[in-house]
């Protein structure tokens, strides 16, 4: 924050690819720090250099005010180095994360103003903060470092980090409006109050923030409305669970008097006085269902936020500050009425035709669709003091967060009263199956719903940080910069459903950083003008498994003024997360087919659940690259960097089909009897008795590639143009998938876990001129291959590439040269569309019943909004 008095000074750097804020503090004039310091994502040093050794890529207010987006999870949409960015409708509870790289949403650290979050309470199983959680209008701005970051963060900044940065200096009072819509739902509104004080020792800003989210339903999406895939050369993925149903022989036998086993409930059926000659013409037919039509595309929200700063200074070395958050968030997301699968229907059945108990497919449309809700509550807040002693700044901050969740589902059916509707003689309480229709009266479909299971969640942690920064002295080429500090967190999960977890964990830790210049310009040198290291380590030692030290190195050379080349290598780690060590461990029975017994089947028990015995991920990380902004060129900044992760002792769930093919490998999650004696003499190991297919560490992804990106900005005599180019090109993404067998490169690939293209990029055209501007984006997704399964099958289909545009047009009063009245200033409108040609989503077989790839498709498409904003 910003003092009279300048107690801390901070400077934005904005340039595409790159982001840093710079801060000294200063005291009266005799004490006052007079160097230019700046603050980067991923160190806590303070320097002199704008670029550091490490990439980092900012979204400014005005970046996401002219992206026009919703939630921080849209930003990241236009960030190459997250290959792709999941709907809402990918999870009942909305949830959204940060995946860089494509290495999962447990490998990227989210930090809120540089200090770590936890865990969502509804995303415990995960181990992955909800982006959705962040009210959009509460942030300044977004950083990303597309680097490891465990030697400065600690645990889980394998694939990078995301700083998200809320705002803090609010000069006068501001109200935001928002309102948008898709095609058919969507409806989106939003208003924002912001307000802040700022007097010569006191700074307090508040944010008041409003959103309501409506429900798009799957009807209005042409792959939902009709899920027959043939017309794209697939298959029908439509459901036999329909309205009007189908029925089967329990035997398997031909249905009496019919030819085959099955039939499909005649269409206009009342399903009364039927007899087996009223199903000859469907006979061996079956209905089927588009059950996602009913399904959520975007579920319906509401949220509540309030976020508040406020920093006291008491004098040049002591600065006391605070910060609270404070979410209520509630869900609903619909999906069909409940449906009959294969359920017996007795003899006795007052509607049942065929005089033998029969198994119907049956949607129980009148009992209406069934809704999954969740509400979460976070409470996050901050105290700390920092001040100056000596020319060495401090830091002291304490930090608590505590979420918690609920969820369940309304609308789902009680097991016991179908049965017993289902056997019921008498018509006015039978369940009627072969109509088409409700079923039943109102109150009998009424006395059918069961009464909701709530689910709980809740994650919390405390975190204290304490450290001290300044100048170990000067070598010739300027000031050793160092940072030294310590860690203290404790991190709780609990999780009540059919698995019950409630545990803790605790970890302190021990960093330092230094920054050495090794050449500065005044020394003269030939191709060096300026040239430092960065070291850091850091120290973590946790009270469930262990301890684990990891380092990183970077270098920043000058050889001339307009280009700066840079490079870093790190090693990273994720522990494993509380539910993977703790949850428990379930056996249920599973028919097993064992390879050493000559493929018999095997009545079996399956073990799964956590595995206290897991050891934590680990990686390395390399970066190399340059950043030219060529003098002879005004406004011109390029940049590349090649980068480079590897993980080892991924935490993996692994399918007995590979535990039982190599057995050798994992004998001790195996277990047999005793062999008998004609076991024995036919070579053959004792029947096997349970195969463990808990978490295991297994496996190695070894990834790399180029980011690259271009900015451009330049003043004509008609307007100011701003040109962005920046994309990712991605050489390798290889995993192990199996023991002892080569990896497999998943790049181009489509995959269930998250599609990894060749290439993705965008590019930004902006224009402005007195009052006006406008901004055009496209946002580019290569073609690549379809495939199948979790094995990620090609099915030699070729996903089309696609292009997709975004356009907003703005009007700021503020900008207008002759004065204005004061109603009239600081009044901002715009009005944007996202898929501004409403490009359809392209057909998948990958993503199976849903027809599209969940990690590269949006079905809400294209999406209008309005925004009006006041400054007083």
């Amino acid at each position: 924050m910003r003092s009279a008095g300048q107690s801390m000074r901070s400077v934005m750097v904005a340039m595409a690819g790159a982001a840093c804020v710079s801060a000294a503090f200063a005291g009266s004039d005799e004490a006052r720090i007079e160097l230019e310091e700046i603050i980067v994502t991923g160190s806590r040093l303070r320097l002199s250099e704008v670029e550091g050794p490490s990439p980092v890529t900012m979204f400014s207010r005005v970046d996401i005010d002219a992206l026009g987006v919703s939630s921080v999870a849209e930003v990241l949409k236009y960030l190459p180095q997250q290959p792709y960015n999941r709907p809402q409708l990918f999870r009942t509870d909305g949830a959204q994360y940060a995946e860089l790289r494509g290495l999962g949403a447990d490998t990227t650290l989210v930090l809120i103003n540089g200090r770590r979050t936890v865990p969502a309470a509804s995303s415990v199983v995960s181990n992955a903060f909800d982006l959705n959680s962040i009210p959009l209008a509460a942030v300044e701005r977004v950083e990303v470092l597309s680097d490891a970051a465990s030697a400065v963060y600690g645990a889980d900044a394998v694939g990078g980090v995301v700083n998200i940065i809320l705002k803090r200096d609010i000069a006068e009072p501001v109200v935001a409006l928002h309102y948008g819509a898709a095609r058919g739902g969507a409806e989106e509104q939003r208003a924002s109050i912001s307000a802040g004080h700022a007097g010569e020792r006191l700074h307090v800003s508040m944010i008041l923030d409003y959103l309501h989210t409506d429900v798009l339903l799957g009807e209005e999406r042409d792959l939902w409305r009709n899920q027959d895939y043939r017309r794209f050369g697939s298959v029908d993925q439509r459901s036999t669970y329909s309205n009007p149903g189908n029925v089967y022989s329990l035997t398997g036998d031909p249905l009496p008097g019919l030819s085959s086993p099955m039939a499909a409930v005649p269409q206009g059926s009342t399903g009364v006085g039927l007899t087996p000659a009223d199903f000859v013409a469907t006979d061996g037919q079956q209905n089927r269902e588009s059950s996602s039509r009913y399904d959520a595309i975007v579920p319906e929200q509401e949220r509540v936020s309030a976020a508040v700063f406020g920093e006291y200074e008491f004098g040049p070395q002591l600065t006391v500050f605070g910060e609270a958050m404070f979410v209520q968030r509630d869900l609903d997301s619909a999906a069909s009425a409940p449906v009959l699968a294969g359920e017996l229907v007795p003899v006795s059945n007052a509607f049942n035709p065929f005089g033998e108990t029969v198994l119907v497919d049956f949607l129980v449309e009148g009992a209406g669709a069934r809704h999954s809700r969740v509400e979460n509550e976070l409470l996050r807040g901050v105290v700390g003091a920092r001040g100056l002693l000596g020319t060495w700044d401090w830091e002291v901050s304490v930090l608590g967060s505590r979420e918690d969740a609920s969820s369940w589902t309304t609308g789902g059916l009680d097991a016991a009263a179908v049965e017993e509707a289902l056997a019921s003689s008498d018509p006015t309480q039978a369940l009627n199956v072969f109509q088409d229709g409700p079923g039943g009266s109102d109150a009998l479909l009424r006395s059918l719903i069961a009464r909701p299971v709530m689910t709980d969640y809740a994650s919390d942690g405390a975190v204290a940080n304490a450290f001290v920064r300044g100048s170990l002295g000067s070598l010739p080429a300027g000031s050793v910069e160092a940072v030294v500090g310590a860690e203290w967190r404790r991190d709780a999960m609990f999780f009540d459903s059919f698995l019950f977890v409630d545990e803790d964990r605790r970890a302190a830790a021990a960093f330092a950083e230094l920054n050495v210049p090794l050449v500065s310009e005044a020394m003269g040198w030939l191709g060096v003008k300026r040239l430092s290291l960065t070291v850091a380590a850091r120290y973590d030692d946790y009270s469930d498994f262990g301890s684990t030290t990891n380092p990183q190195v970077g270098m920043v050379w000058m050889p001339v003024a307009d280009l700066t080349v840079r490079a870093s290598y790190g090693t990273s780690f994720r522990p494993p997360s509380l539910f993977e060590l703790y949850a428990p461990r379930v056996p249920f029975p599973l028919p097993v087919s064992d390879p050493r017994r000559n493929d018999e089947i095997a009545d079996a028990v399956a073990i799964s659940g956590g595995n206290p015995d897991l050891l934590p991920v680990e990686g390395e990380s390399l970066t190399a690259g340059f950043v030219w902004t060529p003098s002879a060129v005004s406004g011109l900044r390029m940049a590349a960097s090649w980068w480079q992760i590897e993980l080892d002792q991924r935490v993996s769930f692994l399918p007995y089909q590979v535990v039982m093919a190599y057995e050798s490998l994992f004998a001790d999650r195996v277990v047999r009897e005793a062999p008998t004696p004609a076991d024995v003499a036919a070579g053959l190991p004792g029947r096997l008795v349970s195969v463990d297919i808990s978490r295991v560490n297994f496996g190695t992804v070894d990834t790399r590639g180029v980011d690259a990106s271009v900015d451009y900005g330049v003043d004509t005599d008609h307007g100011r143009w701003q040109v962005r180019l920046a994309g990712t090109w991605v050489d390798r993404y290889e995993s192990d998938e199996l023991p002892d067998s080569p990896p497999v490169d998943h790049v181009g690939v489509a995959n269930v876990f998250g599609t990894i293209t060749r290439w993705q990029g965008n590019a930004a055209v902006n224009w402005t001129r007195g009052a006006w501007g406008i901004g055009v984006m496209g946002r580019y997704i290569p073609a690549y291959d379809d495939a199948v399964g979790v094995a990620a099958v090609p099915t030699g289909r070729r996903i089309p590439s696609q292009t997709l545009m975004d356009v907003q047009v703005f009007w700021d009063s503020d900008e207008i040269a002759q004065a204005q009245p004061r109603w009239w200033q600081g009044v901002r409108l715009t009005l944007g569309a996202t898929n501004v040609l409403d490009e359809p989503v392209h057909f998948a077989e990958i993503g199976d019943y849903a027809g599209f790839d969940l990690s590269q498709g949006d079905l809400r498409q294209r999406f209008i909004y309005l925004d009006l904003s006041k400054r007083f």
